[in-house]
């Protein structure tokens, strides 16, 4: 191997994972196109699309508040950080 490989091997650029990427992106946009094809020409199609958006909307929104809760650091353990008691005003 010659050292220009090792040097953009080692940056993490290369051409077989580019490759792969824009083709998983292909993949995506067919099966979404597929998909929105199947069930939006449907006598409810826009109605279930909307409400397949919204769910998916509130979903992400949920998870993402959950995971900031589930992180976050009782206040208890922040006070004895900060040198304060718990108990004490």
């Amino acid at each position: 191997m010659s050292e220009t490989e090792r040097e953009r091997s080692a940056s993490g650029w290369t051409l077989n994972r580019e490759l792969l990427n824009v083709g998983a992106i292909i993949v995506a946009a067919g099966i979404a196109h597929l998909t929105m094809g199947l069930i939006g020409h449907e006598k409810y199609g826009p109605f279930m699309l909307l409400l397949l958006g919204g769910v998916l909307v509130t979903t992400a929104l949920g998870h993402r508040f959950y995971e900031h809760r589930r992180h976050r650091v009782p206040a208890g353990v922040e006070c004895l950080r900060c040198g304060t008691p718990v108990g004490d005003p």
